[in-house]
């Protein structure tokens, strides 16, 4: 214990060193948190590669593919006409409260 408390009296004492020590306890920092989300990224790629590429089988959910095409239009039904709608009644015709 008694080196860990010179080291870092020595390093209060030279202010250029202990910016120095804490710039590289920084950056080693970053560096752990930069691969721990690298590895993340690397399950989540993982997992949606076994998806799509058979992962899910079709007895296990029916009726359903993958579409790589990714700047298709939604399908949208033609059935029917819908139109927007202003609601024209007023404060004063609800009794004042306008909630």
């Amino acid at each position: 214990m008694g080196i860990i408390s010179a080291l870092v009296a020595l390093l209060r004492a030279v202010p250029s060193l202990e910016r120095l020590f804490l710039k590289v306890s920084d950056q080693l920092r970053e560096a752990k948190a930069q691969r721990r989300y690298d590895e993340k990224l690397d399950k989540i790629d993982t997992a949606i590669a076994n998806a799509r590429g058979g992962g899910l089988s079709d007895s296990r959910v029916p009726g359903t593919e993958w579409s790589l095409d990714v700047d298709r239009t939604p399908t949208v039904s033609s059935g029917g006409t819908v139109r927007a709608r202003v609601d024209e009644g007023s404060v004063e015709k609800s009794g004042g409260t306008g909630v």
